[in-house]
């Protein structure tokens, strides 16, 4: 949510600023702005809507404002908290000679607006970000410099949230602050200046050796050095950078129409590199995972809990199919902005997983932090508690989640631009199913009778070797359906366009497959703004197919595993009630063919046993994305920035 770039240095700092902010249009906004340092006085450019629409005013201006001689600037793309989208709103905020950005949440907000309007200023915004200008300004015309000043006026605010500030009094200075939404800054090699910003996307451009700011931290970028200090002490201290391992040729479309599509396309590859980066390799055992901190927890876990949100949360869903099926260790899966206002159990040896595309998410980020709080105040002679360890899950090296777990297993999908997520989903998947595998090969578990869809069965170290054998062909064959112009791909197109004017969209399935309705439903909402809800098969009948005519679409998601009759049955419930039923099958499924309307078949033969069915989400879900994007396309929405979403929730 929210994007900031500020930037020091010999380059045009218009043009860094517009390409900085363009990179974090993913994040979603309504409204941008950058302020220009030319001299000693503060130029503000701003304007609702897209970007394009700062650049327009840019442009427009005479020389003398755009001047050459600017050395320094910020800029900010705003997601509307506190006020509506308006230019009044729009980041930057200046008050008298101070100028800041800002992400997060003031919550104290409403005492230093009544300080303020009390000291004779009166605010030009709705929001919480312009007062923190005017408690710097206040603090400077103490007689305190700007960095002094900026940890001053944090001090006194109360909320997670981060600043960029600057001021006419000491032009081409910088001052980063962190208390919660992540900053990121570097040095340009070649005296090239130096950067900072929301995340390492703008930097990317210009190196790959980005310094991540803790909170609690700030950064000075002046002179052309960067100073990092606590800002509750003024303690200045040295920092190890991080080296970013993608390049800025990914954030490209690389000929696709849309960035959501090229990531769709990019979920072979993401899975590769996720299953190659934490795959032991040495060995020929399967599902071994690469020696780090937390996998001796985790297989001694009594329990684990998956706290996640939105599309996260889905595939924490789909993990505790997987791990509660092969390890046997039971798993909860968790909302983290339920999860954290409530009072969980916490029992002892129980591992906590925290999922999160950014490594960013606020509210999973809380849960962690309260985790190691509530942990740090266990009596010592409950030794047992601390047991308690938390694992991250995420795609971003360096991010706060990343940092304050306890470990840390990275999803390789680089980076995501479209708001939707798809490759970055795909790879969590990929994680999730490897920590199954890893799980069930390291356990007691093929010893154990378990209960399967088709009554109790015994599991076998063969057939651990055998799944681990067609999850790693899994990657070809999305592939191959990716391939232009494939039968699958104009089924998809051809299904879309038929059913582009329904009312509503109802996406059913069970076991593996209800996870991924769920997920299909939300895509369909994200990107097309159209009415859909993910249900489990055997809970229509509960409540929704009172929603159920002719106008209604059902997309039912039914490959052939051990619940496909059941759901087939339910199918029947669809039918008579007259609602348009689109399967998702397998190719040579007949019965369930006749049975729908429309039809997508997934070209993978049938096999025996239960085995494959693990597998078929990671085909249902290119489908079902495809399947949205489509709509979306024919709608002629904004696909890869739809309205009122942001990419990295950092918000609660």
């Amino acid at each position: 949510m929210c994007g900031i770039v500020g930037y020091s240095g010999p380059k045009s700092v218009e043009e860094v600023l517009i390409r900085g902010l363009k990179r974090l249009e993913y994040r979603g906004y309504d409204s941008s702005g950058i302020a220009l340092m030319q001299n000693q006085e503060i130029v503000l450019f701003k304007a609702e809507g897209k970007l394009e629409n700062v650049e327009k005013l840019v442009k427009a201006s005479s020389p003398e404002s755009r001047l050459n001689s600017v050395r320094s600037g910020i800029g900010h793309t705003r997601w509307a908290t506190h006020g509506k989208p308006s230019v009044q709103n729009a980041h930057p905020h200046q008050t008298g000679h101070v100028v800041i950005v800002h992400n997060g949440i003031i919550e104290n907000y409403l005492e230093i607006r009544e300080q303020m309007i009390a000291d004779g200023f009166t605010p030009k915004s709705e929001t919480d970000s312009e007062l923190f200008g005017f408690l710097v300004l206040k603090e400077m015309n103490r007689g305190l410099r700007l960095r002094p000043a900026v940890s001053e006026s944090f001090r006194q605010v109360r909320g997670a949230c981060s600043v960029v500030v600057m001021s006419e009094k000491e032009p081409g200075t910088l001052i980063g602050v962190r208390n919660g939404s992540p900053l990121a800054v570097a040095k340009i090699e070649n005296n090239g200046g130096m950067i900072i910003a929301s995340d390492a996307q703008p930097i990317v451009d210009y190196t790959k050796e980005v310094y991540f700011i803790e909170s609690g931290d700030g950064v000075e970028l002046s002179g052309g050095e960067l100073t990092f200090f606590d800002w509750r002490t003024n303690r200045e201290f040295q920092k190890t950078p991080t080296k970013i391992e993608w390049s800025s040729d990914q954030l490209d479309k690389q000929g696709f129409d849309h960035f959501m599509l090229k990531e769709i396309h990019e979920q072979p590859t993401a899975m590769v590199d996720t299953i190659n980066s934490i795959r032991d390799k040495a060995g020929d055992l399967p599902f071994a995972l690469i020696g780090q901190p937390g996998l001796k927890e985790l297989q001694a876990a009594d329990e684990i809990i998956i706290i996640a949100c939105g599309s996260s949360y889905y595939a924490g869903l789909l993990g505790k199919y997987w791990i509660e099926r092969y390890s046997k260790i039971p798993v909860q899966v968790e909302l983290a902005s339920e999860f954290r206002y409530r009072s969980p159990l916490i029992r002892p040896k129980t591992v906590v997983i925290g999922l999160s595309q950014s490594g960013e998410t606020a509210d999973t980020l809380a849960v962690i932090r309260d985790l190691k709080a509530f942990k740090a105040t266990q009596p010592s002679n409950q030794s047992s508690l601390f047991n308690l360890i938390t694992i991250g899950i995420t795609n971003v090296r360096g991010s706060s989640i990343s940092r304050e777990a306890d470990a840390c297993l990275f999803t390789c999908a680089g980076p995501e631009i479209g708001v939707a997520a798809t490759k970055s989903f795909c790879s969590q998947l990929t994680v999730l199913f490897m920590i199954a595998g890893f799980l069930a090969r390291n356990s007691e578990t093929r010893k154990l009778m378990v209960l399967s869809g088709q009554g109790v069965e015994r599991e076998n170290t063969g057939a651990i070797e055998q799944v681990f054998q067609e999850f790693l062909k899994v990657p070809h064959l999305m592939k191959r359906f990716l391939e232009p112009d494939s039968l699958w791909l104009r089924a998809i197109e051809g299904a879309a366009d038929a059913l582009l004017l329904s009312k509503g969209f109802f996406f059913i399935g069970r076991g593996y497959s209800y996870p991924i309705a769920m997920e299909g439903a939300l895509k369909l909402k994200e990107i097309a703004y159209v009415h859909a809800e993910g249900y489990a098969a055997g809970e229509l009948k509960h409540g929704p197919i009172a929603m159920l005519d002719k106008d209604m679409t059902v997309v039912v998601l039914a490959p052939q595993d051990s619940w496909r009759e059941k759901t087939v049955s339910n199918l029947e419930e669809v039918k008579a009630r007259g609602a348009k039923v689109l399967g998702i099958g397998l190719e040579n499924d007949d019965r369930l063919k006749s049975l729908c309307d429309y039809w997508i078949p997934i070209p993978l033969p049938a096999t025996s046993g239960d085995f494959h069915s693990l597998l078929y989400p990671f085909l249902l879900l290119p489908t079902i994305q495809l399947f949205s994007y489509r709509i979306a396309l024919k709608k002629g929405t904004d696909v890869d920035k739809p309205r009122n979403l942001a990419k990295s929730v950092t918000v609660e």
